[in-house]
């Protein structure tokens, strides 16, 4: 037998791919396995958050954030038409409703935990209609009913501990009060049932779906006038204003819902109301 000692081709261990290509093949790779993992997580945390009982889930409201501006006959005619509203959505036995009104000129309104709901007077003084507020609690009201706070929180939580355990640092500090609130994202999908429910409350209110349709008006407004417009879709979590138009229009035909109707309007007082809010907002804030 004879051995020979061939001489090895130069290069044999190099690769014919740019070191840079296959950096960037590894690094797209493992951005993806993260945004799958991630994406489980929030699943499985939105799951399991879910099944905790609602009056478990009071008890993590952050009460030392919650207040209302509102005068005593701005929150009553509020709690009156949540009363209403509530009717029609078939809340479960024991899930109560509480409205906080916040003076100040943000233009928004939430759900957060324990059934609360955050309006604000940035939003609520460009309703021209009750009918346009009916829908705005409705559909927060919606929010609740379908436990989307605690399953969004749940979510965010749990992609948290998953980034937190992937850097080293699985700190859950999310669970304070603070966190509490910034935590709080809706999917589209929760967007279009708690829009879904809300227009089947405006229609159970009035008779009619008219008016219900100008909350959106009155956002898509806003949004054009300040400048920003809207999102592409694929980087929005909520519907964008024109399909949720649309999806109105739609869900009304399919289910027979008269969209002609007389709107209802707001009680004379309510601009004086929204005066009287800023007043008090105003006053909260001096005295801190």
């Amino acid at each position: 037998m004879k051995y020979r000692n061939p001489r090895i081709p130069e290069g044999i261990n190099v690769s014919d791919r740019h070191p840079l290509r296959e950096l960037l093949t590894l690094a797209g790779g493992a951005l993806v396995l993260l945004v799958l993992l991630s994406w489980l997580m929030g699943q499985f945390g939105g799951r399991l958050a879910r099944l905790l009982p609602f009056e478990h889930e009071v008890a993590l409201a952050p009460v030392s954030m919650l207040r209302s501006d509102a005068g005593p006959e701005l929150q009553a005619y509020l709690e009156r038409l949540s009363t209403r509203v509530s009717g029609q959505l078939d809340l479960p036995s024991g899930m109560q409703i509480h409205l906080n009104l916040d003076g100040g000129d943000t233009f928004n309104a939430f759900a957060t935990l324990g059934g609360n709901i955050v309006l604000y007077r940035g939003l609520l003084e460009h309703l021209t209609h009750e009918n346009a507020l009916v829908m705005l609690l409705a559909h927060e009201m919606a929010h609740v009913r379908h436990r989307d706070p605690i399953v969004g929180i749940g979510q965010g939580v749990a992609i948290q501990a998953l980034i937190g355990l992937l850097i080293g640092d699985p700190s859950l500090a999310v669970l304070g009060s603070a966190g509490l609130y910034t935590q709080l994202h809706y999917t589209r999908e929760m967007e279009r049932e708690a829009d879904t429910a809300a227009l089947a409350a405006v229609q159970g209110v009035y008779g009619h779906i008219h008016g219900a349709e100008d909350l959106f008006r009155v956002i898509q407004a806003r949004r054009e006038n300040s400048g920003g417009g809207e999102m592409p879709a694929i980087l929005n979590s909520h519907p964008l204003d024109r399909q949720r138009l649309a999806a109105i229009a739609d869900l009304a035909r399919a289910r027979g819902w008269s969209g002609a109707g007389q709107t209802t309007p707001l009680p004379r007082g309510f601009d004086a109301w929204m005066k009287d809010a800023a007043g008090r907002a105003a006053a909260v804030e001096r005295q801190r």
